[in-house]
């Protein structure tokens, strides 16, 4: 009786079977955008639109053709349908992209982050789209042929498979340059080429590359004032976006918490990359987003290096890793298991910075000292869990992790509890600060790594391509608070509210904020330098 169950093909027409459930399902986000492209159009030939899933259909059937050998058919079309159900499901309800950033996103992301992507509409979408298509081909009884017959029957399907595409690409080529050049980021949700090509450029860049010795960009940086003491905590943000930040115009008491001490708000700052494991070693590098690498970055110094170098105490105090930018710096992890009420298992929230923090500022080493908090922010989808009850500030807010399917009310209150909560840890950073600052120069510097979308457009998180990212995945905050109220200068003040910035900056105005002379240093990129003179400007003409 099971026997008569499982369908028997050959291998052709097996590929030809997942070709179809490939371009039809997989490939909807890709179709319903560019055919939806199409219709958009004043004027166009149906037959170019009918010939859209042809044209996929054919493509599809050529790569498969080649990836799946023959003694390997099975166990490839399964581990692709697999795949691909993940990606079908995240790009269906989500908006992402599976690029070259987005798979070194995911390889780099934790086990706690991987299962807030889990519920249950995510499990069913993968029993029905993934499992079932996949049992389906397990059980599929494959005509036997014999090498030479599976060699040629594959070369004639590859042949006609090109056949077909190179006819419409004859018939269609302008209609499709026209409509493929004005909306080139579709290319990059073709379900599975995108991503097999993202990933296997991942694997061959960090694995097959040739290593990169370390670089050196100065080797003996100096402080200006060496006897001055100086601490400053560096909060670095997670997916927290300049669109729900009170001090920046949002309409929501949001920063309720830091609002009496006066913070200086930039509102035109901009990040790097739209994701954690581009963004955080770029905004630490000297590299600009234009010339970014990240192997490059991983094997040079970096700000926090230099800093150390020079003289200061360098502390890493992290509840959210530090994508290699704290290799060479102490560094201490929060413990996710630790007995307390703000920690899970799998994640912590952003309180448990303040004891490790209280612990360095009262055991002060060095006259001079840089604190990097790095925050588990507003990091989604479980936005829910980034803050406890108690700040719990506005309600009805979203209560699971597929965010979707909560009503846009829910899922902004969500969000903005927890930039509120936030904003509470940021002014007990600052109050810690503060009550140095008789003894101290103290400051205090937030800034985001990335932004976050909350649905607009239909898109959701963060992780797009930058080339066509949404502004609410770039538009960051950054927040500037010091005890000498140099941060408030009129100068600084109009800086921050009408100049546009971005992390390409931070390197240098570190730099020139803590005074350290450096050969890596450049004053055109200094965001402080404009409004006062920096001392980098002239020793490095004498030091270096």
């Amino acid at each position: 009786m099971l026997q008569r169950l499982q369908p028997k093909l050959t291998s052709s027409q097996l590929l030809l079977v997942i070709t179809l459930y490939f371009t039809l399902v997989f490939n909807y986000p890709f179709l319903q955008g560019f055919m939806g492209a199409i219709l958009a159009l004043e004027q166009f030939n149906i037959a170019f639109l009918l010939s859209v899933p042809l044209v996929i259909g054919c493509i599809l059937l050529i790569v498969f053709s080649i990836l799946a050998l023959p003694k390997l058919l099975k166990p490839t079309l399964i581990a692709i349908t697999l795949t691909s159900a993940l990606v079908f499901y995240a790009s269906l309800n989500y908006g992402t992209v599976f690029d070259y950033g987005m798979i070194q996103n995911s390889v780099e992301t934790d086990q706690g982050e991987a299962l807030s992507y889990v519920n249950l509409q995510a499990l069913i979408t993968f029993v029905l789209v993934g499992v079932l298509p996949a049992l389906f081909i397990a059980t599929t009884q494959l005509t036997p042929l014999s090498i030479g017959q599976a060699v040629i029957s594959r070369l004639r399907l590859i042949a006609a498979a090109f056949a077909v595409l190179l006819t419409l690409v004859f018939f269609f080529y302008q209609d499709y340059a026209a409509v493929g050049r004005n909306n080139s980021h579709l290319k990059k949700i073709i379900n599975p080429t995108q991503y097999i090509y993202s990933g296997v450029k991942y694997v061959k860049h960090n694995y097959f590359d040739n290593e990169i010795p370390f670089k050196t960009l100065d080797s003996s940086p100096t402080l200006n004032t060496p006897k001055e003491k100086e601490v400053m905590v560096i909060v670095l943000g997670e997916t927290a976006r300049a669109k729900n930040f009170a001090s920046n115009g949002y309409d929501r008491d949001t920063n309720l918490y830091t609002a009496p001490y006066a913070m200086t708000s930039f509102e035109k700052m901009y990040s790097c990359g739209t994701a954690t494991a581009v963004s955080v070693p770029c905004m630490f590098s000297s590299m600009t987003r234009d010339n970014f690498e990240r192997r490059q970055a991983d094997k040079q110094q970096n700000v926090i290096d230099i800093a150390q170098l020079a003289g200061f105490d360098v502390q890493w105090i992290s509840n959210n890793g530090c994508k290699n930018v704290c290799d060479r710096v102490p560094t201490i992890n929060i413990d996710l298991n630790q007995p307390s009420p703000l920690c899970d298992g799998h994640y912590c929230q952003d309180e448990i910075l303040l004891t490790p923090l209280a612990k360095k500022l009262a055991n002060l080493q060095q006259e001079k000292t840089l604190i990097v908090l790095h925050m588990m922010g507003s990091h989604g989808p479980t936005y829910y869990k980034r803050y406890p009850n108690s700040h719990q500030k506005f309600t009805p807010d979203c209560r699971r992790s597929d965010i979707q399917n909560c009503s846009q009310e829910q899922l902004i209150n969500t969000y903005d509890n927890t930039i509120a909560y936030t904003d509470f840890v940021i002014s007990k950073v600052v109050a810690q600060l503060d009550y140095l600052a008789p003894q101290y120069k103290a400051s205090m510097l937030y800034i985001s790594d990335h932004g976050e979308s909350l649905g607009e457009s239909g898109v959701y998180l963060h992780g797009l391509p930058y080339s066509f990212s949404p502004v609410e995945q770039r538009h960051i905050p950054m927040l500037l608070w010091s005890s000498n109220q140099r941060h408030s200068s009129a100068c600084i003040a109009q800086r921050a509210k009408e100049q546009r910035f971005s992390h390409d900056n931070l390197f240098h105005s570190l730099l020139g904020w803590l005074s350290i002379s450096s050969s890596a240093y450049q004053n055109e990129l200094d965001i402080f330098a404009h409004c006062e003179p920096s001392p980098n400007i002239a020793n490095n003409s004498l030091t270096h």
